[in-house]
């Protein structure tokens, strides 16, 4: 099984190494060398470095069973891109969110 995770969160890495842990063939694609320095090595996961087209993203989709969106929560362009990319091929998108954090009263 091939998953590919767009990752930019500190649970998109947790999540990448739990799915290659399981012998799950993990492409993570990361926007930036720092989002790649992050990630652990892992025999069953390959990095893509930088931020791509939907027609690129495809490319990247090519093969795989399941892609998780786990980028920044403010990355709205990145999350559209995503879905785009998953509707032209067919791979089954799954959003990975973080929890809310609680925020003192009055916050803004």
């Amino acid at each position: 099984m091939k998953a590919v995770v767009f990752s930019g969160t500190t649970e998109g890495r947790q999540f990448s190494k739990i799915l290659a842990n399981l012998g799950v063939e993990v492409l993570v694609s990361v926007a930036t060398e720092i989002g790649a320095e992050e990630q652990d090595e892992n025999e069953n996961i390959t990095i893509h470095v930088g931020r791509c087209t939907a027609a690129e993203m495809t490319k990247l989709l090519h093969g795989a069973s399941i892609c998780v969106d786990a980028t920044h929560p403010y990355a709205t362009e990145a999350t559209r891109t995503i879905c785009e990319a998953c509707e032209m091929t067919g791979v089954e998108y799954h959003r990975l969110l973080r929890t809310e954090s609680e925020l003192p009263k009055n916050s803004i």
